[in-house]
């Protein structure tokens, strides 16, 4: 049975800020306040991600810089990227109690991120500090605040198989003031293919119709009157 709730990815080495300018006191963002021409790479998601979520960054990631015309050769290879992911995805899946499958899967994800890593100074380079372009690339740009009015993430996402075949159950911990809920689920085979459901009032949804036998990639936010926070943490399980 594979099985991953959102637990704490393993870390990796630590992350060269000097090479490629970034401060990673900043919080990642999907949008950049910097000023034209001086957009940074934030990678701190780098050592911040579950499992889970580092499946849908890194899957985000290289379909942003497959065939993108800013990034006409990158280094590392889009080839070896895709190959590392696709070990630690296996891994990701196939997990299982034991220290062995334990180290195994954190080599992996060490090697993940040891090559996105080196594509963010690639993407860094390359982008000449432009913010739209640097975001074309999947990877999540620095900002210099964040929004003080936004609910936060919630957190504590966990999944559960439904009584019914093709079901999940999903819930987080309640966020303070949030009106609604909004929720999307995508595959871990293409995570970045959101479905985006309606708002839900209680911090809970039941997912029906989907595929057994597939991985499945859940994320919610909170709504306030200021309007949706951030997306929590991805949690994955699969359905049966």
């Amino acid at each position: 049975m594979n099985v991953l709730q959102s637990g704490t990815g393993a870390a990796s080495a630590p992350l060269d800020n000097a090479t490629i300018g970034v401060d990673m006191s900043l919080p990642l963002a999907a949008s950049v306040a910097s000023l034209p021409g001086r957009a940074k790479v934030a990678i701190a998601f780098l050592i911040r991600d579950s499992d889970a979520a580092l499946v849908v960054d890194s899957g985000r990631i290289v379909a942003g810089m497959t065939g993108n015309a800013h990034y006409p050769a990158p280094v590392p290879a889009l080839a070896d990227v895709v190959a590392a992911r696709n070990a630690y995805v296996a891994a990701v899946n196939a997990v299982k109690n034991g220290s062995l499958a334990t180290v195994a899967r954190r080599q992996l994800r060490a090697q993940l991120v040891a090559q996105l890593r080196s594509l963010a100074l690639y993407v860094q380079q390359n982008c000449n500090g432009d913010a739209v372009i640097l975001l074309g690339s999947g990877y999540p740009a620095q900002k210099a605040h964040q929004p003080t009015s936004l609910l936060p993430a919630p957190v504590n996402l966990r999944l559960a198989r439904g009584t019914i075949s093709g079901q999940l159950k999903a819930r987080c911990n309640k966020v303070p003031k949030a009106g609604s809920y909004q929720w999307r689920y995508a595959t871990a085979a293409a995570p970045t293919a959101w479905t985006q459901l309606d708002p839900t009032l209680a911090a809970s949804i039941m997912l029906s119709g989907l595929v057994r036998g597939t991985d499945y990639l859940v994320q919610v936010r909170a709504v306030g009157t200021r309007g949706p926070g951030d997306w929590s943490d991805a949690s994955m399980l699969m359905v049966v």
